[in-house]
């Protein structure tokens, strides 16, 4: 399960536009405005003709998570009301992914979002990182990258410190890092690099 730190208050974003066709389409963002695809999709809706047209329209966009599209009995008013998906991160600058690891395509959108990098098959991989990391209570590491290479395996880079897990990424390893996480915080010390790659151990870089 993951775990937020930040409690952030989402307002619905109400638009209401007028169509080629004459229809006046009221729409409803129930999570915000977050996205550079929500205004093309403004843009596409401007220009459509019908209601079917405006139906294709929605399902064409991955990042809508559920939608539903109502109108005034003999008037062309259209009531449409949009959820959109939760990225979690980001990989390679292509794909958002949320937490049930569906993948949408990523729009340069500028978000607090974990960005992650490098050839990665199994994305799996990457939400366990995030999880475990943020299941630590009263975690000091929040998450700003990460990175997998062939050569040195899994990093992670928070806020003050890297984070290196190697290519293993086991219920062992996971569990000596909260241990040495639950160290950190009770001598109240923050290391710049945790090195997680040894067998009988933590390396731990305190920096100058």
């Amino acid at each position: 399960m993951l775990r937020f730190k930040k409690i952030v208050l989402i307002l619905p974003l109400i638009f209401s536009l007028t169509l080629l066709s004459q229809y006046k389409i009221n729409i409803v963002f129930e999570s915000g405005f977050e996205f550079k695809s929500q205004q093309l999709l403004i843009s596409k809706l401007k220009n459509s003709k019908s209601r079917k047209e405006i139906e294709n329209i929605i399902r064409n966009q991955d990042w809508i998570k559920d939608y539903s599209l109502a109108h005034k009995p003999f008037k062309k008013d259209l009531y449409l009301n949009i959820k959109n998906r939760e990225p979690v991160f980001v990989l390679n600058e292509e794909f958002f992914y949320d937490k049930d690891l569906y993948q949408f395509k990523y729009d340069s959108s500028k978000r607090d979002l974990i960005m992650v990098e490098g050839p990665i098959d199994k994305p799996e991989e990457i939400l366990k990182l995030i999880e475990e990391i943020s299941s630590i209570s009263n975690t000091q590491f929040i998450i700003r990258n990460i990175n997998y290479s062939y050569v040195n395996g899994w990093e992670v880079t928070s806020d003050k410190t890297l984070i290196r897990f190697g290519h293993d990424l086991s219920e062992k390893r996971f569990k000596n890092f909260k241990d040495t996480s639950n160290y950190l915080l009770d001598i109240g010390k923050i290391p710049s690099i945790i090195d997680m790659r040894y067998k009988d151990g933590v390396a731990l870089n305190y920096g100058k």
